[in-house]
């Protein structure tokens, strides 16, 4: 995805199409319209793509946008041919179902679950030190 985004900025300068969204980062706000209302279980159970107008799409349409957007769609645009769409969303829920466990050693339950363990430890130190969060 980096290299999309470069592509973009080399393609459209100050008029880029891509944005990327660290959802792990400390600012992430699942709550700001430009996040589309995804969670961290949401975001990273598969990727997601919001567009300027709030519609969320996901899965394998997303790379589809994406590469479309920096004039490479050509690459992806038979991820949505009838005959091998079925095996591309199938192959896709696998990878998606699997790739922490493949890229970081850990399940997606198992990273859902130590997020949330975070977010619920900074709440209850904001709420002894005094502090006000946004969720």
């Amino acid at each position: 995805m980096d290299m999309l985004a470069s592509r973009d900025a080399r393609l459209h300068g100050n008029k880029r199409r891509i944005k990327l969204t660290d959802i792990e980062s400390d600012s992430f706000d699942p709550n700001d319209p430009a996040n589309g209302g995804i969670s961290y279980a949401k975001g990273m159970s598969a990727i997601n793509a919001v567009y300027r107008d709030g519609r969320v799409i996901e899965g394998p349409k997303v790379f589809l946008k994406a590469y479309e957007f920096v004039e490479l769609g050509w690459l992806f645009k038979f991820t949505e041919w009838p005959v091998f769409k079925p095996a591309v969303d199938i192959g896709y829920k696998l990878f998606a179902k699997w790739r922490t466990n493949i890229t970081r050693g850990s399940s997606l339950d198992e990273l859902i679950s130590a997020y949330e363990e975070k977010k619920n430890i900074e709440q209850v130190e904001c709420k002894s030190s005094s502090c006000t969060t946004k969720r």
